[in-house]
Formats: structure tokens, sequence, C-alpha cells
């Protein structure tokens, strides 16, 4: 049934899913245009950063020096040092919220069986304190696995004092600490979907939801990351024979332009539609690509938590438990 648990319901939950009909295409739009006005707020913020590197191309275009260029650089990004950090911040703060909207809409469809809608209310505060949560999980992990690497290789190398075999003793470390933090991610997974679910920060409490699923939900994970993978390929790769066809159309106005030593005039032609409207089309594509993929990892957490076997999901308990 599909309201159980196993490999197969895991890895196609995303079109097995139950609810109201018009999901998908909503979502969808709503993520570009809320990744398009994400983009629009990075550009605005890091806007100083951007007019210094457009400050390095027109004066290396002009002939400037390599000295004087890099005197001037440095003095101007010692200037906005403060702003950057503080768009920094505001980018990873701004990052999280975004996640956490599109994220609640998806598991309210996947656990509750909901239609699609975006707000700013509990489920979404809940979700940033998850998000802030993974940030530290993910921070600790990496931390930890280099500590870890460092404290169980370094005796090794030194007995052994051979630089290959210590290389092969470190990665081999890395690889091993890393799948622990990986194992621990996969048992932790749905703790958005059981926050949405249970209208509370639930973190922890989500491994009690994968106990006995661990290898199906790896499983599921590898396929929908191989078909990911495959469809990206496909998709990356019309993106980049749109992006060289811009602008190898602009080729020879670029040459001329070069041969002027008119900086400004091959900046005109670069930010043209007939370069940027393809670019447009192509980076359009991309963000709803990457949206539905956002939906299809989603998927099996999602089923984890809904059938729970200690109890709290929407599914049937014969489902659950047959």
């Amino acid at each position: 049934m599909l309201n159980q648990f196993s490999f197969n319901n895991a890895v196609l939950h995303f079109a097995r899913a139950n609810g109201p009909r018009g999901f998908i295409w909503k979502y969808l739009l709503a993520y570009a245009i809320g990744a398009v006005l994400l983009v629009a707020i990075g550009y605005m913020l890091f806007r100083p950063f951007f007019n210094i590197w457009f400050d390095v191309f027109i004066n290396v275009a002009s002939g400037t020096s390599e000295a004087d260029m890099e005197r001037r650089f440095v003095r101007q990004i010692t200037q906005i040092i403060g702003w950057l950090v503080f768009s920094y911040i505001a980018m990873i703060v701004l990052g999280v919220l975004f996640w956490a909207v599109f994220e609640a809409a998806i598991q309210r469809r996947y656990v509750r069986e909901e239609g699609f809608r975006i707000r700013l209310g509990a489920d979404e505060f809940r979700l940033i304190a998850v998000g802030f949560i993974w940030i530290a999980f993910m921070v600790v992990g990496q931390i930890s696995t280099g500590v870890l690497t460092l404290a169980v290789a370094s005796p090794i190398i030194n007995a052994v004092d051979d630089a290959a075999i210590g290389a092969l003793v470190g990665f081999g470390c890395m690889i091993a600490f890393g799948m622990v933090w990986l194992w621990m991610a996969v048992r932790l997974a749905p703790a958005s979907a059981m926050t949405i679910r249970d209208g509370k920060i639930t973190f922890f409490g989500a491994w009690g939801a994968t106990k006995g699923r661990f290898w199906a939900m790896s499983g599921a994970y590898v396929v929908l990351t191989v078909m990911i993978w495959i469809a990206a390929y496909f998709v990356w790769t019309g993106i980049g024979a749109a992006m060289i066809a811009a602008l190898t159309n602009q080729v020879l106005a670029l040459e001329q332009a070069a041969s002027e030593n008119n900086p400004l005039k091959m900046f005109t032609i670069i930010m043209s539609f007939d370069v940027l409207g393809p670019i447009s089309m192509a980076f359009l594509t991309g963000l709803l690509s990457q949206g539905f993929f956002i939906y299809m990892w989603a998927g099996p957490a999602a089923l984890a938590a809904k059938t729970d076997p200690r109890g709290g999901g929407v599914a049937q308990a014969p489902d659950v438990f047959a």
C-alpha cells in the first residue's frame, strides 16, 4: 500500500503523495519567483563588491598596471569589509527563511496532504529553528570529523613514516567518520516532517521514526541521487549550450569592441537582451529543476514521519504495520 513504508514507496513518494491537485506547478512557480527575489536581494547587498570588480574589469581593459590595480582593489575592499560581513550573515538568515517557507509547504503536502500555500507562520518559524539546528549539526560534524581524523591518523602516520600510507590512512579515517555523521543525518532526516506533523520543534525526536528503516531510506536516497544527477546532467547541459550559443553569437561584436579598446561597449554587449535573454531562460529552467529536485528529496523522510511506528502520523495503522 502507498502509505506503508518501504524502499519502493520511499523512492517514489514524490510521485505518489496524496493531496489536492495543482500543487507541483504552484510550488515550482512560487519557488522560482522566491529564488529570483533572493538573488536580487543578494545582488543589492553585495552590489558594492560587484562594483569593485566592475571597476577592476574596466581598468584592466584600459591598461592599468597590475600593481596600481592591486593597491586600488585592496583599498576598496577594506572600506566595505564590514558591509560584506553583514551581507553574508543576512544572506544566511534569508536563505534559512527561504528554505523554511518552502520546506513547510512541501511537508504540509506530504504529511498533512494539504494543497499549496506559502506563508510566514508558526510552521515556518519552527522550521527556521530546525534549519539552524541542522547548520550547527553540520558544523559540529565537520569539525569533529577533522579532529577525530587527526587524533586517530596522526599516531599511525608518525609510526609508518610513509607519505602515501599516511595519506591513505587519513583519507580512510575521514571517510569512516564522515559515514558515521551521514548515518546520523539519515536517522534524523524526518525532523522537518515531524515538526510540521506534530506542530512543535522536533530534531532528535526524529531518531525513532527511522528505527529499522535506515537501509531502506539510505537506498532511497541513493536512487534519488542517481535520478537527480541524470536529470541535472541533461538540464545543465542544455543550460550550458544555451549560454554558449548566446555568447558565441556576440563574438564578433566583442572582438571589435576589444580591438577598439572600448570596455564599456564590451560590457554593453554582454548585458544586451541577446545575451541575457537566453541566459535568463536557462537560469529559470535551472531554478525550476532545483525546486523539483528538492521536492523529490523530501519524500523519503516525509514518508517515514507519516508512517512513524510510534504513532502520530496520518497513515492508517494497517498500512504502517502491514
